[in-house]
C-alpha cells in the first residue's frame, strides 16, 4: 500500500497510544499538520497532553517505531485509511468526532453502498439471535452490507446471517483489526474476509481489547450506516449506546419490539416509545430506504421443497422457531436415530441449518 508523506505522518500520529481523536485534532490545530507534530515533539505547548500521553508520543518518535507500524500492517494484511485520503468514508466525516485513521483488513468498500447496522445484547435470547440472523440475511440478499461489532450474541448472529444471505458484512472492533475479540469468533472473522467483507478498527495494530474502547467504536458502527437496528438489549447496554449515537448522528433508529415482560426487550421497546421505527421484518427497513419492495401476498420468496410427511413435520416446526435436537425429539416423537437421519438429510439439502449451540433452524 502506498501512502503520501503526509499520510504516513498522519497514520503514525494517530497510532500513538494515548493520542485519541480529541488530542489528535488539537495537535493538528496547534501545529498545522502531523509532520510538524513530529518535528516539535517535546515542545512546551504539548503539555496539555498530560504526562502519560506525552511520554508515549516521545517514545513513538523514532524511525524504528515509525517503520515498525507500517511493517506490522503489511504483515497483517492490513491497510490504513487516514481521514486525509480519498478512501476515507464520507459518512464518517459527518460525525462530530471522526476517527483520524481506520485500519482495515478485507476489501469491502467503506462507503458508496447500502450499509446498515444491526446491534444488540451479548446475552441474546434464542428469538433475538434468530431475528438478527433473519434480518441480516434478508438485507444481504438485497445487496445491503450489514455492519456490526463481532461481539457475542446479536452481533455474531448478524454477521452470520449476512454471510448466509450471500452478502458482505463489516465488523468494527474495539481492538486492533488484527486482534479478534472474542477469540472464539476468529473462524467467523476469517469467513467475513473470505466472503469479501472487512474488519475495521480505529485502533493501531496489536491493540488489545479494553472496556473503554467499545463505547468509542460504537460511533463508527452507526456512523458508517444509513441506520441502526436494535434487536435486544437492556436500557444500559452498549447496544443502547449505539442507538443513542445513531440518533445524535442523524441516522435512522429501528428496533425489534418485544414483550413488556422480557428484560431484553426493555431497550427496543423504549426506543420505539421515544420515536424509533418498529421493525417487524427486514422488509420494513428495505422499504423505508426504497432499497427493495416487499413481495406481494402469495409471492413470498419461499422455495418449493419436496418433503415427505416426516420431513415436513420438522421443517414446519423449525419455521416457527429454532429448536434443539431434544426439543425436536419431544415435539416429533421420532426415535433419536430416525430424527438424526432426517435432520442430517435436511441439512445436507440446504433446507435447514444447524446453528452454533446445537440449535436447528429452517431456511425460509
Amino acid at each position: 500500500m502506498e501512502y503520501s508523506v503526509m499520510e504516513q505522518y498522519w497514520i503514525w500520529l494517530s497510532s500513538v497510544d494515548g493520542i485519541g481523536p480529541r488530542r489528535f485534532y488539537r495537535l493538528l490545530s496547534q501545529y498545522g499538520d502531523a509532520r510538524a507534530v513530529w518535528d516539535n515533539v517535546g515542545d512546551a505547548d504539548m503539555a496539555f497532553l498530560g504526562p502519560k500521553a506525552l511520554k508515549s508520543l516521545r517514545e513513538a518518535r523514532t524511525e524504528a517505531c515509525f517503520f515498525r507500524l507500517f511493517t506490522h500492517m503489511e504483515r497483517a494484511g492490513m491497510r490504513a485509511v487516514p481521514r486525509i485520503s480519498e478512501g476515507y468514508p464520507a459518512a464518517l466525516n459527518e460525525i462530530h468526532d471522526p476517527p483520524p485513521t481506520l485500519y482495515v483488513r478485507g476489501e469491502a468498500p467503506l462507503s458508496g453502498q447500502r450499509m446498515f447496522a444491526i446491534v444488540g445484547s451479548r446475552q441474546a435470547t434464542r428469538d433475538g439471535k434468530r431475528a438478527a440472523r433473519e434480518f441480516a440475511a434478508t438485507l444481504a440478499r438485497e445487496s445491503v452490507c450489514v455492519v456490526s461489532g463481532l461481539a457475542r450474541g446479536v452481533d455474531t448472529c448478524a454477521h452470520e446471517g449476512a454471510l448466509e444471505g450471500g452478502g458482505a458484512t463489516i465488523a468494527v472492533l474495539g481492538s486492533g483489526a488484527d486482534v479478534i475479540y472474542p477469540p472464539e469468533n476468529e473462524p467467523l472473522a476469517a469467513r467475513i474476509l473470505d466472503s469479501g467483507g472487512a474488519i475495521v478498527s480505529e485502533y493501531a495494530p496489536g491493540t488489545r481489547p479494553s472496556p473503554g474502547n467499545f463505547p468509542s467504536r460504537n460511533r463508527i458502527i452507526s456512523g458508517l450506516c444509513e441506520g441502526v437496528l436494535l434487536v435486544e438489549g437492556s436500557q444500559t447496554s452498549g447496544a443502547m449506546i449505539t442507538a443513542g449515537l445513531a440518533g445524535e448522528q442523524g441516522r435512522d433508529v429501528f428496533a425489534v419490539p418485544g414483550s413488556i415482560y422480557a428484560p431484553l426487550s426493555a431497550a427496543p421497546n423504549r426506543l420505539i416509545f421515544d420515536g424509533a421505527y418498529p421493525a417487524l421484518s427486514a422488509w420494513d427497513i428495505l422499504e423505508h430506504y426504497r432499497w427493495a419492495s416487499r413481495p406481494a401476498a402469495g409471492e413470498a420468496k419461499t422455495r418449493e421443497i419436496a418433503l415427505d410427511d416426516e420431513e415436513r413435520t420438522l421443517y414446519n416446526a423449525l419455521l416457527e422457531q429454532e429448536l434443539s435436537f431434544d426439543e425436536l425429539s419431544v415435539l416429533s416423537k421420532f426415535p433419536a436415530s430416525k430424527l438424526n437421519s432426517l435432520l442430517t438429510s435436511l441439512e445436507l439439502r440446504g433446507i435447514i441449518v444447524k446453528a452454533p449451540g446445537g440449535i436447528y433452524r429452517a431456511y425460509q
